[in-house]
């Protein structure tokens, strides 16, 4: 799950790439521009990653319901081969995920993606882990981008 907690409203999302695998909104992916798909790095990256959304459209019998959770698997999880929407985070802006490992965090902790999730960092980061936050009952964690690098 993706929630845009404090950004830019008027910037727009990359809609051009297909997950290379099953993926999950919230997840933090990088562009492999010779194939167009989003692929998610395995080891580990700072920069020049996008977040994972994709539009709220039910599918199947889900279009015979009048209302459903953003948390509903058909919003949530992305097909092999299925367009993406990759949002370009900016400085300043925050995000709430569900795609992290809370292992060893603490508020203020750099933070790296490692197999598509948020991981505490070994290297210097702008991704800075700004606490978690309950989504109505759904625990994210807060993803802030800093203007500067720090290190764990």
């Amino acid at each position: 799950m993706l929630r845009e907690l404090q950004t830019n409203g008027l910037k727009t999302a990359d809609a051009m790439y297909k997950a290379s695998e099953g993926m999950v909104t919230g997840m933090g992916v990088i562009k492999n521009r010779i194939d167009k798909t989003a692929d998610i790095p395995q080891n580990g990256t700072v920069e020049g990653f996008f977040f994972v959304n994709k539009q709220r459209v039910p599918t199947g019998l889900n279009c015979a319901r009048t209302d459903m959770s953003d948390y509903d698997e058909n919003f949530t999880k992305v097909a092999e081969n299925e367009f993406v929407d990759l949002y370009i985070p900016e400085v300043g802006e925050r995000y709430g995920t569900d795609q992290y490992v809370i292992d060893g965090l603490s508020k203020g902790d750099a933070l790296m993606i490692k197999g598509g999730k948020f991981v505490k960092a070994n290297v210097p980061s702008r991704l800075i882990y700004d606490g978690e936050y309950n989504d109505a009952g759904h625990i994210l964690a807060v993803v802030e981008i800093s203007g500067i690098e720090i290190t764990n």
